[in-house]
């Protein structure tokens, strides 16, 4: 208790060089939290979307189906198991057929993915109520607001679309864009053309075919077994998990060049301080203390740099934390540039594992780092020090 209070007046005696050393720790602090915390923010909503949007709670994937195989896609689909018809009909399962298209807008050619899904489903958040319309003799299709942005279409206008049937005899017909949907999720945007299935399996003279199924995100039971490949949210989301570390990764660098000026102010006032105070050390040994207890007095005082700092962090860090979770950070740019799946406003996650990780990791260096300079009192006479000399 008397080494902690000694430790307490020696810094509060070093003046405006404490409080620099404080405040540098605590930006440091914030940097940490702040950037892990969009990380997290960034990964949690990126896989929200997906499973409400396109992923669900997982797919089964007919044989032939790989989307990351782009000459697959004409034979990727087959005809849809009749184990799974009971969960089609409750609602827990909804099929989706992919078929490879082009359309024609503008008189330009544009090839697209042709996105059958029933009108009626209730499994992704997506408006295909929207395509149960008439559409004066046009094939209603439904676009994002991203694709109709490239092709330069709005609700009403007409295009050609254009594919190759199941037997390999090419039809095409005009499309009448229904309506123009606004979503995060660009997988389901950007090249996609929404219709309906029953329609999509007309067109292509493949009745009762399709390429996944989609599980409803909130379906917690058994799930049948089938011929089909079932695929859970996990492994559908796998490339967000490891895009996101890849990005923590490249952000770490900047908090740790932070991290490491921060440490090293605080090396720094730990040699300047055993410079200037041999004699104040030379006088407590004399007085009876001992070597071990002068390097735990001068480690705790380098120790203290990170407590305070955790506290004025705390202080003016945690309201601005707290309003950047309310209102998020909306990207000045169009996100569709990252990569990957993300709204326009990230909203960060600062979890209680999160925050006091980070406090104890960063204590855990700052007591390293003063206690490195510290060890050469462990020869310190005291005869020397008194003399200002150091052993």
């Amino acid at each position: 208790m008397v080494i902690l209070k000694l430790a307490y007046r020696n810094l509060r005696g070093a003046g405006i060089r404490t409080w620099l050393n404080i405040f540098v720790l605590s930006i440091a602090f914030l940097a940490i939290i702040y950037l892990k915390g969009m990380y997290n923010g960034m990964q949690d909503q990126s896989i929200r979307i997906s499973e409400n949007t396109d992923k669900g709670s997982g797919q089964y994937w007919c044989e032939v189906y790989d989307p990351y195989d782009p000459l697959s896609l004409p034979d990727a689909h087959d005809e849809i198991p009749a184990v799974f018809d009971p969960f089609r009909e409750s609602g827990v399962m909804t099929p989706v057929m992919l078929y490879q298209g082009a359309i024609y807008p503008e008189n330009r050619m544009k090839n697209v993915m042709l996105r059958g899904v029933d009108h009626e489903q209730t499994v992704m958040n997506v408006p295909t109520h929207e395509l149960n319309v008439e559409a004066d003799g046009y094939i209603p299709v439904m676009i994002g607001q991203r694709m109709a942005r490239s092709i330069n279409a709005e609700e009403g206008d007409i295009f050609t679309m254009q594919w190759r049937d199941g037997n390999g005899a090419y039809d095409a017909r005009d499309a009448k864009v229904v309506h123009v949907m606004v979503t995060d999720n660009l997988t389901i945007d950007v090249g996609n053309v929404w219709l309906d299935l029953s329609l999509l399996q007309d067109i292509t003279r493949l009745d009762n075919y399709a390429t996944m199924m989609v599980v409803d995100k909130s379906y917690s039971g058994e799930l049948p077994e089938s011929s089909w490949t079932y695929h859970s949210l996990v492994e559908l989301t796998a490339d967000i998990r490891e895009m996101t570390e890849m990005k923590s990764k490249g952000g770490s660098i900047f908090y740790g060049v932070l991290m490491a000026l921060a440490l090293l102010a605080v090396f720094d006032t730990q040699v300047l301080s055993i410079w200037r105070r041999r004699k104040e050390m030379g006088t407590l040994m004399a007085l009876g203390m001992t070597r071990l207890t002068l390097i735990k007095l001068f480690t705790l005082e380098g120790s203290m740099y990170g407590i305070f700092a955790a506290i004025l962090a705390t202080i003016y860090g945690a309201p601005l934390l707290y309003l950047n979770n309310m209102k998020g950070l909306t990207m000045p740019m169009d996100v569709d540039s990252f990569g990957m799946v993300l709204p326009q406003t990230l909203y960060p996650e600062y979890s209680l594992s999160l925050i006091l990780g980070t406090i104890i990791v960063v204590l855990i260096t700052v007591t390293i780092t003063s206690y490195i300079p510290v060890r050469k009192l462990a020869q310190l006479k005291p005869t020397d020090a008194l003399r200002g000399k150091m052993s």
